[in-house]
């Protein structure tokens, strides 16, 4: 018998079976709409187009508001935290703000095509420095676009109009630039999205349009993708994400829709289409996945985010099953309401898988909507 609850009263339970887990597989049910946040405006909350988003390890999000030359921060259910920015070329300040990744420390990176420049913030907005300035050299720019931070800190900005990725430290010093203009192998068309998956490779979304993959050095791997409306094609790639397990997340702009692919470029799932409604979107100029199954999609002409969680309720784990370890986690994350959060044992990241139902706490309704989905077998006594 094993004693699995840990803030219950200790029920045995007895393991016969235990589901297999697994990671997407080709042919997947595109992931469960959970909410939205935002409608167009400049207030608190409010969105004029945002073509940037990203999670950081506490599951805060963190969006790019475009238009209005502004970084909103939320948390991870769609809740104002703060925000900072305004229209100007002072440092804090911006002119259309686009890429936005977040370092290993926690530290909120921001590409601005603007002012050509990138800006390092804390993650409570705090300037800490910038680089960059319009031009053709190292450390220039001509309309950089998307930004990505790998697990060194070191930050790759893809600068569009230059056709090629630019590699820098995190406090702005040149390493290294990788691409040129046309449609060949390691070249481009127009660099947009950039993403690092768990392996430090890189991902460039190319306006030919197509995905390639690069090593951390910038040395070609693969590509994947051409122009149309199948299954793999895409009509401008813009934004860019990996999982955990290195599957590559596209939002695919001009399709109004997402696609999610393999680490080596082979098609899984699609989902979305032209429209307002729950799971459409307009021009969608970004996507994130987070650390516990949890996609955001920067919704962009829908002035909205839309989150959506990957796999069933209580896959904690992010294994693709609902078993005995994630039991555990919600055995952890169990309190009520009213109690503290996150309880003692319990992170954010897995309050907000714990919590199904979305009510801001992780209670007995929880615990049976986790039960329902559960894969393994067990016997009560």
């Amino acid at each position: 018998m094993a004693c699995l609850s840990r803030k219950w009263a200790c029920t045995p339970i007895i393991v016969l079976v235990l589901h297999v887990g697994s990671n997407w597989v080709v042919g997947q049910e595109p992931p469960t709409f959970i909410l939205e946040w935002g409608i167009a405006g400049a207030a608190n909350g409010q969105f004029a187009g945002m073509h940037g988003i990203e999670v950081d390890s506490n599951g805060l999000i963190f969006v790019a508001d475009t238009f209005n030359n502004r970084i909103q921060k939320f948390d991870n259910n769609g809740e104002f935290i703060m925000a900072w920015g305004s229209f100007g070329a002072e440092p804090g300040q911006f002119i259309h703000p686009h890429g936005i990744g977040i370092g290993p420390l926690g530290n909120v990176y921001v590409a601005e095509t603007g002012n050509n420049r990138v800006q390092k913030f804390s993650k409570d907005g705090v300037f800490l420095t910038t680089w960059g300035s319009f031009g053709d050299g190292n450390g220039q720019f001509r309309h950089n676009h998307g930004l990505a931070v790998d697990s060194m800190g070191n930050v790759f900005v893809a600068d569009r109009d230059q056709n090629r990725v630019q590699k820098f430290t995190c406090l702005g010093t040149f390493i290294l630039a990788f691409g040129t203009l046309g449609v060949g192998d390691g070249q481009f068309s127009g660099a947009n999205g950039v993403a690092v998956d768990g392996d430090d490779n890189v991902l460039v979304a190319d306006s030919s349009p197509r995905i390639q993959k690069f090593t951390n050095d910038g040395v070609f791997v693969l590509s994947w993708g051409s122009a149309g409306i199948g299954d793999g094609q895409f009509n401008f790639p813009r934004g860019l994400s990996t999982d955990q397990q290195g599957n590559v997340y596209v939002a695919d702009r001009n399709l109004h829709r997402m696609q999610v692919f393999t680490g080596d470029g082979v098609f899984v799932t699609k989902w979305g289409s032209l429209g307002s409604g729950i799971g459409e979107f307009n021009f969608p100029y970004a996507i994130r996945a987070g650390h516990n199954g949890d996609i955001f999609v920067a919704d962009s002409s829908n002035f909205r985010v839309q989150k959506f969680r990957l796999g069933p309720a209580g896959d904690l784990d992010y294994d693709g099953d609902v078993d005995v370890a994630d039991w555990a986690i919600v055995a952890d994350c169990l309190n009520g309401p009213g109690v503290a959060f996150p309880p003692v044992g319990c992170d954010a990241i897995n309050f907000a898988g714990a919590d199904v139902d979305d009510d801001g706490d992780v209670d007995l309704g929880d615990a049976a909507a986790f039960l329902a989905n559960f894969t393994g077998s067990v016997l009560a006594p």
